[in-house]
């Protein structure tokens, strides 16, 4: 018996063991899918008794798609409108772009330049690494479709299925999912406090700089702030340059030193603050977790990194009360 059980748990290392090797490379998207379900389940829940649990999940599905992917299309559309508007009156000479040049000359002028080469090169890094070639993108977004699919079909048998197979007594099972679950709602809740606060922030920046369709704006801009590494940056760092070339230098300035200064702090300041209240975790360990998951998952480390931390910290607990 005791070699059979040897086996047993040796077979069920190497078998978790290659099923990791066979996770690693599309680690991003299945965590993606797993916190996507985990915020659409609720809807689901109350939908899917109504149109059935299939075509309730197809609808948040889509819905989910259309809420991410038009803003950014909006986006990229007045991008390229703003930019042949800039190529244009450059051609037309109503900007200057010798003023720009003397601008970034300067002791200011070229710190900012670094802060925004040294910003959106970090942004394009962990992007490029996410997306990758064009072949893993599209396995990666048809593993995050199918996973998000079955995961909020039939969620709930997910959960029963690791309450059978896990040899725990129910109470800490019920211990431990719901410290789990806190913890992710917390990351969640954490990140979309987060992308309100500086969607505000960068659109009452454009409103006193005379900006036009503010409102458009920062709602783009709550979306940019869903995405780790994306955030309002996208949106208040292009309204910086356009200001500069068009000669209003202390505008472009000061919208840049206003961003950097105020708008991305504010991510430092309140993740440890409400993430670390909210999922009752240091915020030193919170801080660690965050820039750690960064290191180890990518992107998506924002997210696993404190939930990890957290988790483990409440299996220590039960583990230390109830079998010490």
């Amino acid at each position: 018996m005791d070699a059979d059980r040897a086996f047993a748990l040796l077979l069920l290392a190497v078998s978790v063991y290659v099923s990791w090797l066979v996770v690693w490379p599309f680690f991003t998207y299945v965590a993606l899918a797993v916190l996507l379900a985990y915020a659409l389940y609720p809807v689901q829940r109350r939908l899917a008794p109504r149109i059935g649990p299939r075509k309730s999940a197809v609808v948040l599905m889509v819905g989910a798609t259309v809420l991410f992917v038009l803003p950014l299309v909006l986006l990229l559309r007045t991008v390229l409108e703003q930019a042949l508007s800039v190529a244009d009156r450059v051609q037309s000479g109503d900007i200057d772009l010798a003023v720009f040049q003397r601008f970034l000359e300067t002791d200011l002028g070229a710190d900012l330049l670094s802060a925004v080469r040294s910003g959106a090169g970090t942004a394009l890094q962990e992007m490029t690494g996410f997306l990758g070639g064009v072949s893993n993108v599209a396995l990666g977004f048809t593993i995050l479709g199918f996973l998000l699919y079955y995961l909020l079909v039939g969620g709930e048998e997910a959960v029963g299925w690791f309450r059978e197979v896990t040899p725990l007594g129910p109470d800490v099972q019920d211990e431990l999912l719901a410290e789990l679950n806190r913890l992710t709602f917390a990351v969640l809740v954490t990140q979309g406090v987060i992308a309100v606060v500086q969607a505000v922030l960068t659109g009452l920046a454009l409103a006193v700089l005379g900006f036009s369709n503010v409102v458009f704006w920062t709602v783009v801009a709550v979306v940019l702030g869903l995405l780790p590494f994306v955030g309002s940056m996208f949106i208040w760092i292009p309204a910086a340059v356009i200001l500069l070339a068009s000669g209003d230098l202390v505008g472009g300035a000061g919208l840049l030193l206003y961003g950097f200064g105020v708008v991305n702090l504010t991510d430092n300041y309140l993740r440890p603050v409400i993430g670390g209240r909210s999922a009752n975790l240091n915020p030193g360990l919170l801080v660690v977790g965050i820039f750690g998951g960064l290191v180890v998952f990518g992107f998506t480390g924002i997210f696993v990194g404190p939930i990890v931390l957290g988790f483990t910290k409440a299996v220590v607990n039960v583990v230390a009360d109830k079998y010490k």
